[in-house]
């Protein structure tokens, strides 16, 4: 008795496209209308596989003397024979084919689950993020309050959140078949959100605790931030091979913060410290322990000393030779 057999022709997402029930030993497929199975691909030939039962009940699948020939999915050596093992993914031109068995085992029955919509989650954190950007810029504010800065800045900064989530929605579209354009909405915004917070908090601590690590490392907080947002949108175009995408994206954020870091030691070399807060804050925001007097005029005399010593010594290079001239 013939075993049966299922043959699945997939997409190049992997989703199903075609399954075909076959009851015999042997069929062939290929874009000629003798096939078992006709294939619409103008790269497979028109007698292009075999799929055939052999003496020890397995599947083999065998070219047929194609130009574009057999590829187990991820490997690029063409091959005439192939061994039809459960899982294996065939291509032949634009085409993949997976066999199944009748006595093949399927997943459990998963219970149906309703996905909440990203889109409440996602507009909040978009609501927060621009409430943050108006108090900002209203925190900044030294002069007369002007409408129109606070419409530029929020207006600029959602065109880049739309922007940023419409390049991740079409990348989806493109490798997953599906946009999820709330699900990078919230992803971008979150992102956002986080660093929006940041940014204060550091300044905050920066000033209260005289930690002014919190307020110089800024730019490592916005790379840290950056990198795992491009990591969730990542996840949300595919669960597979999530330890390769972190060690890319560990990398890029390395090198931004090296570079970054190089360039501002470089900075401090020829400009000095840059200011460290951006805003002046009340006295009564400071948590640590103010300085003795004795002790803060004391460093001031030694930076003065080191100042005068600095003024004495020559200066280096052509200069210090022209009296010669």
């Amino acid at each position: 008795m013939d075993e049966v057999i299922w043959i699945e022709l997939l997409s190049r997402h992997r989703e199903h496209v075609v399954r075909q029930r076959v009851g015999a030993d042997m069929l062939t497929l290929g874009r000629a209308w003798d096939n078992d199975i006709v294939l619409d691909d103008a790269h497979v030939a028109a007698h292009h596989l075999r799929i055939a039962r052999d003496a020890d009940g397995r599947w083999i699948a065998e070219d047929l003397g194609s130009i574009n020939g057999l590829h187990v999915e991820g490997e690029r050596r063409a091959q005439t024979r192939i061994v039809l093992a459960p899982g294996t993914i065939v291509r032949m031109g634009h085409t993949q084919l997976r066999l199944h068995r009748g006595s093949d085992t399927v997943a459990p029955e998963l219970p149906l689950r309703h996905a909440r919509s990203p889109w409440p989650a996602a507009l909040a954190c978009c609501a927060l993020v621009l409430a943050l950007a108006v108090l900002e810029l209203w925190l900044g504010e030294t002069g007369e309050p002007k409408l129109v800065r606070y419409l530029t800045g929020v207006l600029a900064l959602a065109a880049v959140a739309l922007l940023w989530t419409s390049a991740w929605a079409a990348i989806s579209r493109l490798f997953a078949g599906h946009a999820r354009f709330g699900t990078h909405l919230l992803i971008a915004s979150a992102g956002l959100l986080a660093y929006s917070l940041y940014d204060p908090l550091g300044e905050f601590g920066a000033f209260a605790l005289s930690w002014t690590a919190l307020a110089r490392c800024a730019y490592v907080s916005a790379w840290i931030a950056l990198g795992a947002t491009c990591f969730a949108h990542l996840c949300a175009l595919s669960r597979k091979r999530l330890p390769l995408k972190a060690i890319a994206v560990a990398a890029l954020v390395a090198l931004g913060i090296g570079t970054q870091s190089l360039k501002l030691s470089e900075w401090r070399a020829n400009y000095g410290q840059p200011a460290m807060l951006q805003r002046l804050a009340p006295p009564w925001l400071r948590i640590a322990r103010a300085e003795e007097p004795g002790v803060f005029f004391a460093g001031s005399r030694d930076l003065q000393a080191g100042i005068d010593t600095a003024r004495a010594d020559e200066p280096a290079g052509d200069d210090a030779g022209s009296d010669d001239d």
